[in-house]
């Protein structure tokens, strides 16, 4: 059993308008038992962690910002030492859960423990069809073989999985077998292209983007699932819920509009309230200045990148113009694009 409801477009509207954040991403740890090549993490070990009482307390005031999602990620958020209790908290105060994890910690005793969790979902990365590849963009030997365990128990308890795959030119010329993977075991294969820096501005993530044959193969495979990527923008909208609707906390107590937007903290809740950072924060109103902006930008250029997701956040990471894409943008626009027409 897993919660599956989703709000309307027209709560999400009135969210929009009142800048309430119906879903936050806590960073719980920057500790993972990986060392994936293309992470965006720029370390793997925490300096000044926020407690488990403060995170707790934070799930109260995220109660009280009307929030109705909360997802715990990292790093690897089964390696904090706390997980169960802080995982809990967000069951007790009756939010949507997700778990963003690699799985490979998830042990016989603890797949029991999420199940009771009714989990919205738990989310994990698959980076290829056969333990060479996976292992090579973890840089972990033994990564794949523990992470298709830790699938195997989470689903023979019951649990809502959902597979995810960042498409890299390691693992494109595997996009049927990790789909055969995902197919024999009946859970969702999600693929994605989208490689960010790291944190601290480091690029060396962005040498694996898939190639352009390899973004052509992910759009076929895509669309042939219905799920090829379309926006329909209009002037006068957003581009995203950035600085109105999405909030994500790391795990130093820094806070920010999007799990992306890393351009400038609205603040920190170690000793600050939640609703103050959120309610008085110039950033977040510049950052939601900015998906309007970007909407329009696009709703204005028309063809291709109208018609394609866009992350402001990675624009200004790229190319320090929130509203200028880069090249990789533009060209997975384009792929995408040409498979919708050649779809047609």
């Amino acid at each position: 059993m897993s919660l599956a409801w989703t709000p309307s477009a027209r709560l999400k509207q009135i969210a929009f308008e009142r800048a309430q954040p119906l879903s936050a991403s806590l960073e719980l740890t920057y500790r993972c038992n990986w060392r994936c090549v293309f992470c965006y993490n720029p370390r793997h070990h925490d300096q000044r962690g926020l407690p488990t009482s403060r995170w707790l307390s934070l799930l109260d005031e995220l109660r009280g910002l009307g929030t109705f999602y909360v997802a715990l990620t990292g790093g690897e958020p089964l390696a904090h030492p706390e997980f169960l209790t802080i995982a809990r908290g967000v069951r007790e105060r009756a939010f949507a859960l997700r778990i963003l994890t690699n799985g490979a910690l998830v042990t016989e005793p603890l797949a029991g423990e999420i199940a009771r969790l009714l989990p919205m979902a738990v989310e994990l990365s698959l980076h290829g069809a056969s333990a060479e590849t996976h292992d090579r963009a973890t840089a972990t030997p033994g990564s794949f073989a523990a992470m298709l365990r830790g699938l195997d128990r989470l689903l023979q308890h019951g649990v809502t999985v959902v597979l995810k795959t960042p498409v890299t030119r390691l693992n494109e010329d595997e996009l049927d077998g990790m789909r055969r993977i995902a197919d024999g075991r009946g859970v969702p294969l999600r693929l994605d292209a989208m490689l960010t820096p790291r944190d601290d501005g480091d690029t060396g993530p962005l040498a694996y983007r898939a190639t352009p044959a390899g973004l052509q193969r992910m759009y076929r495979a895509l669309a042939e699932q219905g799920s090829l990527p379309r926006e329909e923008r209009v002037k006068g909208g957003a581009n995203c819920g950035l600085g109105r609707t999405t909030l994500a906390i790391d795990p130093e107590g820094n806070v920010f509009p999007c799990m992306q937007w890393r351009r400038a903290p609205l603040g920190n809740v170690r000793e600050t309230p939640l609703g103050v950072v959120w309610s008085g924060s110039e950033e977040r109103e510049r950052a939601a200045a900015v998906a309007r902006a970007a909407n329009d930008r696009l709703a204005e250029a028309g063809g291709a990148l109208a018609a394609f997701p866009y992350c402001p956040a990675l624009a200004q990471q790229l190319t320090g113009d929130p509203l200028q894409p880069d090249a990789g943008h533009v060209e997975q626009a384009e792929a995408a694009a040409q498979v919708r027409l050649a779809s047609a």
